[in-house]
């Protein structure tokens, strides 16, 4: 066993005994918390893999976690049918929206996802005979209990994200390593030159655009039932930001960049808690401190740290 897989099960069997030292909500809500971000942000590295630039996750979050509540409250579904879901719907909105706008490259594609982001957030605030508008649908159910776990407390729901995390991340691994995730870098490399050798671009760049954009619909879906509430108020524009900044605080060069980046950035603003209206500013600063210092992201800080020992 190589050293890589030893590491991961030390950091598997470590989070897994987190609930047998301490039942701190506090604490246990952070890491929850990380964990609905981590899924998330996995999806914006998917997408960025291909060369684009979103800022309209949120809505797919938002998508996810409407159409999850909705399910279980109006058409009675259990959660475990709910759950997946909300993540396939979201990836046939993304589908249909991806596919006309893909073609369009950088900062254009990027103003687009905004606008939609926008819309879906409109389309909440102005619809509350059935989604709640700007109050929000309070109530919502927890998971119903499975092989006789009950989620009354907080550490079902962590083992439940945990186990969300783990399976997001070895999708993400085995991405990278196939066909298919070389694919998607030569297409962030050089569209042209990978379209020049015989690759469908719009095929691959919708298909990452959904990939992502399931794994958002999953988060939104556990954020819902997680705080038995869903709100536009938590799928801004902003949170599409953070999830970008996230990205690139911890690095979209490695699997490990979201998990990194997304911890980092939730237990910063919780150490800050006194300077909670300056949030952005603080988000802000961090990213251009890590843009300048570190390029690559908190993934590359082990590498950095081992060459300037052996120098």
């Amino acid at each position: 066993m190589d050293k890589s897989r030893v590491g991961l099960l030390i950091l598997l069997l470590s989070l897994m005994a987190v609930p047998a030292f301490t039942q701190d909500p506090y604490l246990l809500n952070i890491l929850i918390t990380t964990g609905i971000w981590t899924t998330s942000v996995w999806g914006v590295r998917v997408i960025m893999s291909t060369g684009q630039l979103t800022l309209g996750h949120a809505a797919y979050m938002a998508v996810g976690a409407y159409a999850s509540t909705l399910l279980t409250m109006k058409v009675g579904l259990s959660f475990w049918l709910a759950f997946p879901l909300a993540g396939l719907i979201s990836s046939l909105v993304a589908l249909l929206i991806g596919y006309p706008t893909l073609r369009i490259k950088g900062v254009y594609f990027a103003i687009i996802t905004f606008a939609f982001a926008e819309i879906v957030r409109l389309v909440i605030v102005h619809w509350p005979s059935l989604l709640g508008g700007y109050g929000g649908i309070p109530n919502v159910p927890p998971p119903s209990p499975i092989f006789n776990i009950s989620f009354k407390s907080r550490v079902p729901f962590y083992y439940l994200i945990l186990a969300l995390c783990l399976v997001t991340y070895l999708v993400m691994l085995r991405i990278d390593r196939s066909r298919i995730g070389k694919i998607f870098a030569s297409i962030h490399e050089s569209d042209t030159l990978a379209e020049s050798i015989g690759i469908n671009i719009m095929k691959y760049k919708v298909t990452a655009f959904c990939i992502g954009c399931f794994f958002a619909g999953l988060s939104g879906s556990f954020y819902a039932h997680y705080f038995n509430f869903t709100s536009p108020e938590f799928f801004t524009v902003w949170q599409s930001v953070y999830c970008l900044v996230f990205v690139i605080v911890g690095g979209a060069g490695g699997v490990w960049g979201p998990p990194l980046g997304s911890f980092f950035m939730t237990l910063v603003p919780e150490l800050l808690r006194v300077a909670r209206e300056l949030e952005p500013v603080i988000y802000a600063v961090i990213l251009i401190a890590v843009m300048f210092l570190l390029p690559g992201g908190l993934v590359t800080l082990p590498a950095l740290l081992r060459g300037k020992k052996t120098h």
